[in-house]
């Protein structure tokens, strides 16, 4: 396991150091028992480290999974630190007490970890007797209240959550349209298409003020709407995106009976958790927004292309990631296998919202397009952990 030397908190000063003391935790021994291994974490528990365990919003990589084999993340904050001050979490593994992860601190002193492994989990800063830390249990996040890991053809059958939503040559999408057939379950993943519609064989679609024509196109586009919402907590999906441009894979959330023009809390809002354009975007191909209509009946907008968008990876394609959303009375926070990539503070819906998978060619992006249809956006799993009022 790579281990770098880790910057010492500022707190420097032991008087000051123990004014935050909670208890002396561990001492440096073997565990006992058949785990043997590594030892128990020594450190002192200090309240400058305050951590919480989110649900499992981690699981990037080629080869599909169960929702219940996703890494927990440790959303953690160390107090009076610098920029890129080490953090480690420590598990208990297999082998014993061993270090699961390690990432540095960003200017606020806030760090997410990752842990495959469930039970106790100790967050730590510092070495030998700099070392300051807490504790926290997996047991403290909430609970999974629906999953759905496609293991069964559970789309646009009696009884199923998931149907094709009613989306037709219409709209921003006057050149594409929804359709069961662009939608298929197999081997425990939704595999949502763009393809051209047999239906429609030979015709060709014209855009307003271009002369080029496209083929009318079918979408893959499904939702919970009628079967299963929620109101507050966090929702993901674990995603293989699209690679063209031309189309957009998408993970987002609407209001029961639509938004009305009350405000975000009253009125509902659409909450796009993930929207990815594809591979090599100018803007980095991936948005996080919300949308809600004021008093007024006017449409407001928050949030954006995500920065920095190529420091987050450059394998949307290529490999899973878990999108996520933590959705609560005052904030939106946008997370990509647990890392924090956009924090939209300020109202927020407090209405019902249902979930929906997408993978839509607008209009507007096809003048774009340069791949080879059909392109295709996976979905491994999606899971909610509610955490506000049900019904």
């Amino acid at each position: 396991m790579r281990r770098t030397p880790r910057p010492v908190p500022r707190h420097r000063s032991r008087q000051r150091l123990l004014s935050g003391v909670l208890a002396v935790a561990f001492v440096t021994a073997g565990c006992s028992g058949s785990d043997g291994g590594g030892a128990v974490p020594s450190y002192e528990e200090s309240a400058d480290v305050e951590a919480r365990v989110l649900p499992q919003l981690a699981a990037n990589g080629e080869d599909v999974e169960a929702a219940d084999e996703a890494a927990w993340v440790v959303d953690a904050t160390v107090a009076d630190v610098e920029e890129g001050t080490a953090v480690t979490l420590v598990a208990k593994t297999d082998d014993g007490w061993d270090e699961v992860d390690e990432q540095e601190t960003d200017e606020d002193g806030h760090v997410a970890l990752t842990s495959r492994s469930s039970g106790t989990l100790h967050v730590v800063v510092g070495d030998g007797d700099d070392a300051v830390g807490t504790e926290v249990s997996t047991s403290d996040a909430p609970a999974a209240s629906f999953t759905d890991d496609f293991d069964e053809a559970s789309v646009d059958e009696p009884g199923a959550v998931w149907n094709t939503r009613d989306q037709g040559y219409t709209g921003v999408r006057k050149c594409s349209r929804a359709d069961a057939s662009a939608t298929e379950v197999e081997d425990g993943v939704l595999v949502l298409s763009v393809t051209e519609d047999p239906d429609r064989d030979g015709e060709t679609c014209q855009l307003p003020g271009r002369r080029k024509r496209y083929p009318y196109r079918l979408n893959g586009h499904v939702g919970t709407e009628g079967t299963y919402d929620f109101t507050y907590g966090f929702a993901a999906a674990r995603i293989r995106t699209q690679s063209a441009r031309g189309q957009h894979s998408a993970f987002w959330l609407q209001s029961v009976n639509g938004q009305q023009p009350l405000g975000a809390r009253e009125g509902g809002a659409e909450i796009d958790v993930m929207e990815y354009f594809g591979d090599d975007h100018p803007e980095g191909g991936l948005t996080s927004f919300t949308y809600f209509l004021d008093k007024k009946n006017r449409k407001q907008t928050v949030g954006g292309w995500l920065p920095d968008a190529d420091e987050l990876g450059d394998d949307w394609s290529e490999q899973y990631h878990v999108f996520s959303v933590e959705w609560t009375p005052d904030e939106y926070v946008f997370r990509i296998d647990g890392r924090v990539t956009q924090r939209l503070e300020g109202e927020t819906s407090g209405r019902p919202e249902f979930l929906i998978l997408s993978l839509l060619s607008s209009d507007y992006e096809l003048p774009r397009f340069n791949g080879e249809l059909p392109e295709t956006m996976e979905v491994d799993w999606a899971r909610v952990w509610e955490t506000g009022p049900k019904g």
